[in-house]
């Protein structure tokens, strides 16, 4: 991959998944909607002044949400991690298209 470029689509690995649970609530929160299961299901990155995430997770049935997430390099002993967004009313054979971040300031305080 490269710097600036969106990687291939690949299978969720452990650290993605545990971001995607941190965002749950706040997802849940954009669409409105509380979902009983919230599993990570694969992903793209971006390298930029560290990592952006882009999330397929399936919300029950065929009901899949897609997530971005950014991680920010490490710095001293801190990680930042930010909710970028979320698109509601994906299904399982939807791509995982890059979208415009919300500007959800009021979570990243």
């Amino acid at each position: 991959m490269s710097c600036g470029g969106w990687s291939e689509t690949k299978p969720t690995d452990e650290d993605v998944s545990l971001l995607c649970r941190w965002m749950q609530n706040i997802s849940e929160s954009e669409t409105n909607r509380t979902y009983d299961e919230f599993t990570a299901v694969e992903y793209r990155s971006q390298v930029v002044a560290g990592i952006k995430f882009l999330v397929k997770v399936h919300v029950g049935e065929n009901d899949y949400v897609h997530l971005m997430i950014f991680q920010s390099p490490l710095l001293g002993n801190t990680i930042e991690t930010q909710f970028l967004g979320v698109q509601g009313d994906h299904k399982l054979e939807d791509h995982l298209e890059p979208f415009e971040p919300s500007s959800l300031n009021e979570y990243l305080d």
